[in-house]
């Protein structure tokens, strides 16, 4: 059998053993970060939802008093 030629042995030595799997442990634990990240993105809308109604009905009770000074003002 005949010994390898260089350009075989320079691919070889090029090559991380390891690499394929590291990867892929990486790309688990991203795709681990991104579901635990969007299932709290969406439970948090969902939990403030009723907060946001809130605040959306006081945000237009203070607008409808102003203009209801402005109005009885103007009389």
């Amino acid at each position: 059998m005949s010994a390898p030629s260089a350009a075989m042995r320079k691919r070889a030595s090029t090559e991380r053993p390891g690499l394929f799997r590291r990867l892929s442990a990486r790309g688990q634990a991203m795709v681990e970060y991104s579901v635990i990240t969007h299932f709290l993105l969406i439970g948090g809308t969902v939990l403030l939802l009723p907060v946001i109604t809130k605040l959306y009905e006081s945000l237009s009770l203070y607008f409808e008093s102003i203009y209801f000074v402005l109005n009885t003002a103007a009389i």
